[in-house]
């Protein structure tokens, strides 16, 4: 079934339908046709009371007007001054919007409706000709204004779905990779980074360092200041840190209240400054907790890291660091010893 984007495309379509029939008026006026510019005009009618019936939501009643509008005018058209006018193409304009808003079970079924009246309208306009035909050059403007008509509302039809897919592309790949409680990236996508990171690093010759750090005492501030307040301290140490870290280095929410950073092309000692002035940014923050000014630490363990192959380890070497960091009575930056 249609959901909110399918409805705001719809919204735009009768826009751009009612203005071309605003349009048609004038062109079946200087056409010679009154009948059809008549026909425009109660089209222009039933498209805006589509639209309003779509901006309260009745949704089934505003797409039958819509049927309406394009069957009976596509229908009186053809038959009127012929099916070469062109007219006819407006009912291919139900084939995407039947697979897109029908249910699944009816999207077929529909479409095969379609196709006999669309067959039995040109049967009917061969049996019969033209009632009411055009003189050949006004036939010919008519049918040249249909084919751009309809070009330029496939055209905006196609991008509007194009872009409706590009964005829930995105929605999807952000929900696979990132945390949602913190937008840093999350364990899979920490992975896949680190991987291009470090073979980047092997081919140059350059060393890489991994940040492990815990918040101190997290599990108080849950117990004393409720979870909403947990998650508001994580929102803002995770904000500092991807401040403090370069564009280059990959930070990842680890779990829990755990972060894991890659800093690509930096050594141990270089990697504790980082960890250092993390550090001391954090210790100097006050997080407003209803009114509160809450004081937080976090401890680190830091360890080198020389490839893909060795990320495990070195992240088990990072959290043994981090262990003793607590151990020593946490808010401090430990490096673990380089493996032998």
């Amino acid at each position: 079934m249609a959901g909110g984007a399918y409805w705001a495309m719809m919204k735009r379509i009768v826009i751009a339908a009612a203005v071309i029939d605003v349009a048609g008026i004038v062109l079946f006026v200087s056409l010679g046709s009154p009948f059809l510019a008549a026909v425009n005009v109660a089209s222009v009618v039933l498209y805006v009371v589509a639209w309003h019936l779509l901006q309260r939501r009745h949704n089934r009643i505003a797409v039958a007007l819509i049927w309406l509008e394009v069957l009976v005018h596509s229908a009186a058209a053809s038959l009127l001054i012929g099916w070469s006018s062109g007219f006819h193409y407006f009912l291919l304009m139900f084939i995407p919007a039947i697979v897109v808003g029908a249910p699944r079970r009816w999207a077929l079924p529909m479409v095969g409706v379609l196709l006999l009246f669309y067959g039995g309208l040109h049967t009917v306009c061969q049996a019969l000709g033209p009632l009411r035909p055009l003189q050949p050059w006004a036939l010919a403007v008519a049918h040249g204004v249909n084919v751009v008509q309809i070009f330029w509302l496939f055209y905006a039809m196609t991008a509007y779905y194009r872009s409706t897919v590009l964005q829930a592309e995105r929605r999807l790949l952000a929900a696979a990779t990132t945390d949602p409680l913190t937008g840093l990236d999350n364990r899979s996508q920490f992975h896949a980074r680190a991987a291009t990171e470090l073979a980047q690093c092997k081919r140059r010759g350059e060393p890489a360092t991994l940040l492990l750090a815990d918040v101190d005492f997290f599990k108080r501030i849950n117990d004393e200041h409720g979870h909403d307040a947990g998650d508001k301290v994580l929102v803002r140490l995770a904000a500092l840190m991807r401040e403090d870290l370069r564009e280059g280095d990959v930070l990842a929410r680890w779990g829990g209240e755990e972060f894991l950073a890659l800093l690509p092309s930096a050594n141990s000692t270089g990697a504790a400054v980082v960890a250092e002035r993390i550090r001391q940014a954090v210790a100097a923050l006050r997080i407003d907790i209803g009114g509160q000014a809450l004081q937080v630490t976090m401890s680190f363990g830091l360890a080198s890291v020389s490839g893909l192959d060795e990320l495990q380890q070195a992240i088990g070497r990072a959290d043994q660091a981090l262990y003793r960091s607590k151990h020593e009575g946490r808010d401090r930056v430990s490096t673990a010893p380089e493996p032998s």
